[in-house]
C-alpha cells in the first residue's frame, strides 16, 4: 500500500450515511501517520494467523468482504475532514466476522483467541476530558437495575458523537426502554445520572474520543509487536493468542494511563467458550 491508501480522510456522513473521500496533501503529519500503519501491516504479514474451516470454500464477512487470512492489511480513516477526529483501523479480514465465529475460527500462532477489550471506554473518556471523578460501577446502568443497559449504552454514545440536540431515537435503541417512553424524558435522566459530563452532549466530542482510542490502539499493537506477540485490532479491543492475554491486558492499562493521566480504565478478557 502507499502512503495515500494507508491513511484515508473523510468528510462527514451526508443524510444518506455515506461520508466522501478527501484528497490530502503529504505532510510530516501524514507521514508519521502513515509510517506507523506501514510498520504494522509489515508485522502483521508475516505473523502466524489462520482462519480455520476453509476446506468447504470461501465465506464472506459482514463487509461483504472475503474471510481470508490474507486480507490483514490495515488502513486508517480519519473522519470530518479533520486528522485530529476518527482514526479507527479497517480492513482487515476478522473485522467482518461475527464475534462467536472469530472465537471459534481464527488461530494466532496455533492457538484459540482471547477477546481484551476496554469497558465503557467513550464515557470513562468524557469524564477524564471533563476533568471529573468516574462513577462508581457500571457507567451504562442508568436505571440502577442493569434493565436497559444496551439502550442506555447506545443512547449515551449517540449522545457523544451528535453535533447538536439529538432529535430521533439512535436505531435500535427504543425497543429496550419501556413501552411510550420518550426520547427528551431519557436523555433527562441519562443527563442527571451523568450531570459531570452533560454538558458534553451534543457537542460532536465523540471523534475527538475516538481519535484518542484509535492512538491507543496503534501504540498498543505497534508495543505488543515488539513483544513479539500478534495482536488483531477491532475498535476499542485486541485479537490475541490465548496465552498472550494478560499480556495485551497490561499493555491496554498502560496505554489508557499514558494517554490519559488517569487509572480508571477497565480491561476485560474474554476466552473463547469451551
Amino acid at each position: 500500500m502507499d502512503d495515500r491508501a494507508l491513511i484515508i480522510l473523510k468528510e462527514g456522513k451526508d443524510d444518506d450515511g455515506r461520508a466522501a473521500t478527501v484528497a490530502f496533501r503529504e505532510t510530516a503529519n501524514t507521514r508519521q501517520l502513515a509510517g506507523q500503519m506501514r510498520r504494522i501491516n509489515e508485522f502483521l504479514r508475516s505473523a502466524d494467523i489462520e482462519v480455520t474451516g476453509q476446506n468447504t470454500g470461501l465465506s464472506l464477512g459482514k463487509d461483504g468482504q472475503v474471510i481470508a487470512p490474507y486480507r490483514r492489511s490495515l488502513r486508517r480513516i480519519f473522519n470530518n475532514a479533520d486528522w485530529k477526529q476518527g482514526g479507527r483501523l479497517a480492513g482487515g479480514f476478522w473485522m467482518g466476522m461475527e464475534r462467536s465465529e472469530r472465537f471459534e475460527r481464527i488461530r494466532i500462532d496455533g492457538e484459540r483467541i482471547a477477546d481484551v477489550d476496554y469497558r465503557q471506554l467513550f464515557p470513562r473518556l468524557a469524564y477524564v476530558r471533563a476533568g471529573k471523578p468516574q462513577l462508581e460501577g457500571d457507567i451504562y446502568d442508568v436505571a440502577g437495575d442493569g434493565s436497559g443497559r444496551d439502550g442506555w449504552k447506545t443512547l449515551m454514545n449517540a449522545l457523544l458523537f451528535a453535533d447538536g440536540p439529538l432529535r430521533n431515537w439512535p436505531e435500535g435503541t427504543l425497543q429496550h426502554f419501556p413501552s411510550g417512553t420518550k426520547l427528551r424524558d431519557a436523555i433527562g435522566m441519562l443527563a442527571a445520572r451523568h450531570q459531570p459530563i452533560a454538558h458534553l452532549f451534543g457537542t460532536g466530542l465523540g471523534f475527538q474520543l475516538m481519535r484518542i482510542e484509535s492512538d491507543m490502539l496503534i501504540g498498543i499493537i505497534a508495543h505488543l509487536a515488539n513483544l513479539g506477540v500478534t495482536a488483531l485490532p477491532l475498535h476499542d479491543a485486541v485479537l490475541v493468542a490465548e496465552s498472550k492475554a494478560y499480556v495485551a491486558k497490561d499493555a491496554m492499562q498502560a496505554a489508557f494511563s499514558m494517554a490519559t493521566g488517569s487509572s480508571c480504565a477497565i480491561v476485560s478478557i474474554e476466552f473463547c467458550p469451551r
